[in-house]
């Protein structure tokens, strides 16, 4: 909390992110703004749920400050930069980048954000460093939800893989000791590699299994090669 301090232009701000991150760290079977809250001697969820869904602060430079801390545990370490994506399914396109789109935690296609994340793994630790959310092309190209959601306007579409490289290039800068970049059949593209190769790192990708349904689909729900 010491490094991420001077994120926050209110106490009240503050003081509820220590006791989230508190929260986070006690063994409880579910880790939910209502689990949380009670576990911490809360009468209900909202002082949680405020902070991360209305107070203001500077989400940006937290994230920078949290990772150089991560840097500075794996300086005598070397990192493998990792990037995977995760979706989070929803109940509407009302939230920004959401809409029916592939999500290997939903096992298929569903209607969901999706977040594409970049994490430094040692021989004995693993910690996310950077994120980026993806934002399909229909969305990038709607005026008039991007501004209803408040999504800025230098946003622009950016394919995964061009999210994972330019998260890689910035941990790399920020200091990040690596010399491997590894990632699933979707960061093993050309322009991806050329990249991360350019960076002085080298690369690693893996491909799960796949065997073709009667339906012509992938196990999994891509599309099969």
């Amino acid at each position: 909390m010491a490094a991420v301090a001077g994120c926050f232009a209110r106490r009240e701000a503050r003081g509820a992110a220590a006791e989230l991150i508190t929260g986070l760290l006690l063994e409880v079977d579910t880790r939910n703004c209502w689990t949380l809250a009670e576990a911490l001697g809360h009468t209900g969820p909202h002082r949680l749920q405020h902070l991360l869904s209305r107070a203001r602060f500077d989400h940006e430079r937290a994230r920078e400050e949290i990772a150089r801390l991560v840097v500075g545990e794996f300086a005598d370490q070397e990192a493998v930069l990792v990037a995977d994506e995760t979706g989070d399914a929803k109940s509407s396109t009302d939230c920004v980048g959401a809409g029916r789109q592939y999500s290997g935690a939903l096992g298929g296609v569903g209607l969901c954000q999706v977040g594409v994340y970049l994490a430094a793994v040692t021989a004995t630790a693993r910690a996310v460093i950077d994120r980026a959310l993806y934002l399909p092309v229909d969305w990038v190209a709607d005026d008039e939800r991007r501004e209803l959601a408040g999504v800025p306007s230098e946003i622009g579409f950016a394919t995964k893989p061009q999210q994972a490289l330019s998260m890689v290039t910035g941990a790399l800068a920020a200091g990040t000791q690596a010399r491997w970049f590894a990632g699933d059949e979707v960061y093993c593209g050309r322009e991806l590699r050329c990249g991360v190769r350019s960076l002085g790192l080298g690369t690693r990708s893996a491909s799960p299994p796949r065997t073709r349904s009667p339906t012509g689909q992938a196990a999994g729900g891509k599309p099969a090669r």
